[in-house]
């Protein structure tokens, strides 16, 4: 549970760090992000079950490694992009406002979802797996456990915060 917590935290941060860079590259403006912490919960929650869906599935069954690399392509790119459509509907819903919107992609289907972004999701999985992945996990294993339950503590007041007081 320590090593989901840790990596939820870490990827949340590096989500929110990522969204802000590409907004800034693309609308010139920082991320409206409806939390007030520098974290987008989203990332948090598709890498923990990146790696819950890797150590359930890939260290069960014998493959070849060229053959857990398209399973794991194609399994992200399908469970992300139900999540990322699920977050957006959840999202409207509570804030009355839409945080992201794909309509102006070629090949989207409807706000929150399109095949441009699916496809970035499966790549961005196998760079997390194969290459991120082994460096935090040298962090997350370091960082005490005082430390991760303060900080998902911050998180979690700033949800409720964020989603039922402001």
């Amino acid at each position: 549970m320590y090593y989901y917590i840790n990596n939820f935290i870490i990827y949340a941060v590096l989500g929110f760090i990522y969204e802000n860079i590409l907004n800034l590259i693309t609308a010139h403006q920082f991320l409206d992000n409806p939390l007030v912490g520098p974290y987008l919960p989203i990332y948090g929650f598709g890498v923990c079950f990146m790696i819950f869906l890797t150590r359930l599935v890939f260290n069960r069954f014998k493959m070849p490694r060229w053959a857990k690399i398209i399973c794991l392509f194609f399994l992200t790119l399908i469970i992300l992009t139900v999540v990322e459509q699920i977050g957006g509907i959840l999202t409207e819903t509570v804030f009355h406002k839409s945080f992201w919107n794909y309509t102006n992609f070629k090949f989207n289907s409807g706000k929150y979802i399109t095949l441009e972004v699916s496809l970035i999701w499966g790549g961005a999985c196998l760079l997390f797996v194969y290459l991120l992945r082994p460096l935090t996990d040298k962090i997350t294993k370091k960082m005490p456990k005082w430390l991760s339950y303060l900080l998902l503590g911050i998180i979690l007041v700033d949800f409720i915060y964020s989603f039922f007081l402001k």
